[in-house]
């Protein structure tokens, strides 16, 4: 059923294609709490394709799966994908394998994230579920097995790291929707090792309800300090402040419209200038679907600007 998990020869697909490996636990030793959560039933249930395939439901066991740069083409950094679904679903396609392979043929290892969504019952309707989530959990509640899965693929990728080809401090993460709740959660951790070192949040956001502080950017300025911008030096970065961050939505976006422009508001204020596109149209979880329209190439400004991170990562390395 679950075919798209599974390995694919780089040689099927041609020589230039990702190498795909199969999709592998990131809690070998079990779930935590036995894997009871707020969303999880008492019944068993099981993982279905649905849609032809395009969206993936009542995922129970968290995975990821490796879409490798093709030999000789890596760049050492490595991208793990969270798609998005409302934490009811996975756009397993759109914004999860599209995603991973264009990566991968680009020069990332890129890391499928498969994580636990709220399930549904046997013959419960669609608005039924939705109706009872919204009874019965707070935003927090709906994404926590899903931001502690994503915490773990994180702490899994920098242990074996050199298991692909990666460098363990040029990891990050990029999310869509739902997804962007996981990746924002992983670039604001409490401690600063344990943050992404760089995430995408495509039309998403750290949710309200457990939207995270927001550390400094920079060191205050000593005193006597010009209060004029034009006159002041080159502030000095803050040891704790968040890692590098891309932001990219539709201004027509009815579901994250406002979320997303507070959360980038809540950054500049602290200092941040985190690399934001708004494009004029393409609505809510355009994924990696062809619209006609500029959100078309979100892609590519993301891959620009990781480049450019990971360039001023080596620089700051060698200095």
């Amino acid at each position: 059923m679950l075919g798209l998990l599974l390995p694919v020869s780089a040689q099927a697909q041609g020589i230039d294609a990702p190498v795909v490996l199969a999709a592998q636990p990131i809690w070998p030793d079990g779930l935590p709490d036995g894997g009871r959560w707020k969303g999880a039933l008492d019944k068993p249930v099981a993982e279905e394709l649905r849609d032809n395939g395009a969206t993936l439901w009542n995922v129970t066991r968290p995975t990821l799966q490796a879409f490798l740069p093709p030999k000789g083409k890596g760049n050492g950094a490595g991208v793990i994908v969270a798609p998005g679904g409302g934490f009811r679903l996975l756009s397993i396609q759109s914004e999860g394998v599209a995603v991973a392979r264009w990566l991968a043929q680009h020069g990332y290892a890129a890391f499928l994230l498969k994580y636990r969504v709220v399930q549904q019952a046997p013959g419960e309707t669609l608005e039924a579920l939705r109706k009872r989530i919204a009874a019965t959990m707070t935003i927090d509640q709906t994404g926590a097995a899903g931001v502690a899965d994503g915490r773990q693929a994180l702490k899994l990728l920098r242990a074996r790291a050199g298991d692909y080809g990666i460098d363990p401090h040029r990891i990050g993460v990029v999310g869509f929707s739902a997804g962007a709740h996981i990746a924002g959660m992983l670039a604001h951790e409490a401690d600063p090792k344990d943050r992404a070192d760089f995430a995408g949040l495509i039309y998403g956001l750290p949710f309200p309800g457990s939207m995270p502080p927001i550390p400094a950017a920079n060191l205050p300025y000593p005193p006597g300090t010009p209060k004029e911008p034009w006159l002041q030096p080159r502030p000095t970065p803050a040891p704790d402040a968040l890692p590098p961050i891309f932001i990219a939505m539709a201004q027509d976006d009815l579901a994250v419209g406002q979320g997303v422009p507070d959360y980038y508001a809540k950054l500049f204020a602290a200092g941040y200038r985190p690399e934001t596109h708004l494009y004029a149209r393409g609505g809510h979880g355009f994924g990696m679907k062809a619209t006609g329209t500029t959100v078309d190439h979100w892609i590519e400004e993301f891959d620009w600007w990781m480049r450019q991170v990971l360039a001023d990562k080596t620089e700051k390395r060698t200095k």
